[in-house]
Formats: structure tokens, C-alpha cells, sequence
């Protein structure tokens, strides 16, 4: 499945908005039979959804923060292997760190990556930089975060990817 056709496409984002639906209810709301569905959601599944989760409010489940920690890299400009070297490391150390949500690399704003992540307490979230910031010494000349509060009293949109479904 190379390009998602208008059936795929509107599968796609009924199970962004909603994907607890059964496939005959998908159905009956975009119009097609639920074989037709069961189907075209097996091979969205291998080839476009990396998986199902809940959003949770994460207050109710004990997280007080979420920090975008943003890291400048020395190896910029290093030999191709000493780049596959880095990014190894890198990808190593936030896999173990369950409270990283998601890490990239990019480019903006004089910064070469970001990491995402949740933690319970502001002291949690120091525990976790500290060795962050210790394990990757040599790998990035500077990292900072913004951390923002997730009490639901200061939230202006809580976080959800169904609101993707009206960005066509």
C-alpha cells in the first residue's frame, strides 16, 4: 500500500478521532461495510499506524510536568561513524528512560534536537536530567527545557491527536 486511497484516508482518521470504535460502527460512520473495514484496517496497521494508546489526564495519574529538553550536538560536522556512533548512544539512553515520550532531531532556533517527557515532580524531572545531561556530555554542548505545568486549571488545549482530523 503505497498511497493512501479516499477509503484508507478516511479510515485513517476516523481511528485518530476514535479508535476504540468497533469496525461496524467505523462503518456505518463512513459508509462502507465492516469486511471493508476489518480489511483496510489490517493493512493501515502494517503499513501506517505505529500503534493505539489512550490520552490519559495526566494529572489524575500523577504527573505534575512535561519538559521539552532541547540539546545542541557536537557532532555536527563529525566522520559519518562517529554520527552513527552518536545517534546509537542517544537513541540507547531514551529508550531506557521510561519517562521519554518522544526524541528527534531537527533544526530551529540554534538547537539540533528535542526530548519530550513526563514526570511526577519537579524533582523527578532534575533526577532525570542530571544523568541526562551526564550521560550525553559527550555528545552535546548545551541542553535547556522548558517545563510546563500540567494542572488542567492552566491546559488551553488538552493534548489529542484528533484534533489532526480537522487539519486536512
Amino acid at each position: 500500500m503505497k498511497e493512501l486511497n479516499p477509503i484508507d484516508h478516511k479510515l485513517l482518521w476516523e481511528l485518530i478521532k476514535d479508535s476504540r470504535r468497533s469496525d461496524r460502527q467505523l462503518a456505518k460512520d463512513i459508509g462502507i461495510s465492516q469486511p471493508t473495514v476489518t480489511r483496510r484496517r489490517t493493512k493501515l496497521e502494517q503499513d501506517y499506524i505505529e500503534g493505539y494508546t489512550a490520552t490519559p489526564k495526566w494529572d489524575k495519574i500523577g504527573f505534575e510536568i512535561i519538559v521539552f529538553t532541547f540539546v545542541k550536538s557536537r557532532i555536527k560536522y563529525g566522520k559519518n561513524e562517529e554520527k552513527q556512533r552518536a545517534l546509537q548512544k542517544t537513541k540507547e539512553l531514551y529508550a531506557k528512560h521510561p519517562c521519554v515520550i518522544y526524541a528527534l532531531s531537527g533544526q530551529g532556533m540554534g538547537w539540533d534536537g528535542v526530548c519530550i517527557s513526563f514526570h511526577k515532580s519537579y524533582s523527578d524531572f532534575m533526577t532525570f536530567i542530571r544523568s541526562h545531561d551526564m550521560e550525553l556530555s559527550d555528545l552535546i554542548t548545551e541542553s535547556q527545557s522548558f517545563i510546563a505545568d500540567l494542572n488542567p486549571g492552566i491546559v488551553m488545549k488538552p493534548f489529542h491527536f484528533k484534533y489532526l482530523a480537522n487539519c486536512k
